[in-house]
């Protein structure tokens, strides 16, 4: 699905501003259920109420890997610099990288655990001011700022609710970048090669002395490189398992397991319980079935 087939989709036109550079892009997809999703040849999972937030004018094009899901899609251009600018990034730096890469290359952050309705309130607001006459300066004034107390709402408590094993951060200058970015980044490419991954190779993508990309990722994220890397498999299998009805045999070969034992054992030392029965605990397709 091309983005002018999204349901739901609204976006504002303000091309006629005189001054482009003072716009950015931001898009928001939002799932009203459990989706599959390819979203720019990333495979992402989403459960109700996650967000993707997208920080491009590029052609998006989702396509859905499962049963029919409902997912609504607002597409906003807003001004910069506004009033909004230093409430908009908050104190989450990641968030500011995301806004601030440019539109060439495609980055998106993902939302879980919206617990709270504040959130849905908000889009349910965007979308009844992107139902008036936006050339109304007013109605239009009120629509920015409503995008920017929704994203006041997505960076209250965001160390708990942006998935870095599900945002996609592509890139390798991470030498000046803030921590939040560089373990974007890294996670990113980690995900990516999750199942050959090396700290040499690693390391060496990232322009960096084996020993000190080791040091590096200790700092960010408070565990071995090896460690970071068995986190970050079990992640994408409790994903698989409960997302997709993929064998088990095929999830722990996807992953770079070299057998089956040595897949069951890792999964049962991180998340204290087998493959099988975390799928039967937490797939949504056995549920859906009952």
């Amino acid at each position: 699905m091309k983005e002018d087939g999204f349901t739901g989709l609204v976006e504002n036109d303000l091309t006629h501003t005189k001054n482009k550079r003072s716009i950015f892009h931001i898009r928001f997809i939002v799932s009203h259920g459990f989706a599959e999703l390819e979203l720019a040849g990333k495979y992402v999972t989403l459960s109700p109420d996650d967000i993707v937030m997208v920080s491009s004018a590029l052609p998006l094009e989702v396509r859905n890997l499962a049963d029919p899901v409902r997912v609504t899609v607002f597409s906003e251009r807003l001004h910069a610099p506004t009033p909004l600018n230093l409430v908009v990034v908050g104190d989450n730096p990641m968030v500011h990288d995301l806004m601030n890469a440019g539109e060439h290359e495609l980055r998106f952050i993902v939302y879980r655990h919206l617990k709270n309705q504040l959130t849905q309130r908000y889009f349910t607001l965007l979308a009844e001011i992107e139902r008036q006459d936006l050339s109304d300066v007013f109605i239009d004034y009120q629509r920015e700022m409503t995008v920017g107390l929704l994203m006041t709402e997505l960076l209250r408590n965001h160390e708990e609710r942006i998935s870095i094993t599900d945002s996609y951060f592509p890139g390798k200058n991470i030498r000046h970048a803030n921590a939040d970015t560089q373990s974007g980044m890294i996670f990113t490419y980690l995900v990516a090669h999750n199942a050959d991954a090396t700290l040499k190779q690693t390391a060496s993508y990232f322009g960096y002395d084996q020993n000190y990309f080791s040091r590096l990722c200790r700092q960010l994220f408070k565990k071995s490189f090896s460690e970071q890397l068995t986190f970050i498999r079990i992640e994408l299998a409790k994903r698989m398992l409960a997302f997709s009805n993929k064998r088990i045999e095929q999830i722990a070969a996807e992953l770079g397991y070299k057998n089956d034992s040595s897949f069951f054992a890792a999964f049962k030392r991180e998340v204290a319980t087998t493959p099988n029965d975390y799928r039967e605990q937490h797939g949504y397709r056995a549920a859906h079935d009952k």
